[in-house]
């Protein structure tokens, strides 16, 4: 962590320079290359939160209680007499 802290700077730092030192590119770009590339992003982040899908549940389900109403279903349920099987 405390590599990153260092890192981080130093390469927002680079990417700003890169950003204000930029020359005229002279080339031509497709009209499909933007759509491909806002693809892309987006297939990255879906794959992200489909990888990080447990970590990313946990995050909005840390506080509540474990389900004790399917427990207490299941409960009932053999208690009220013999079943149909």
């Amino acid at each position: 962590m405390k590599l990153l802290l260092r890192v981080l700077p130093l390469a927002l730092i680079l990417a700003g320079a890169a950003l204000l030192f930029e020359r005229p590119a002279y080339a031509y770009a497709d009209p499909g290359t933007g759509l491909l590339a806002i693809q892309a992003v987006g297939s990255a982040l879906v794959a992200g939160g489909w990888y990080l899908r447990k970590k990313i549940s946990s995050l909005f389900h840390r506080n509540q209680p474990a389900r004790q109403e399917q427990q207490e279903f299941s409960s009932t349920e053999n208690s009220e007499g013999p079943s149909l099987q």
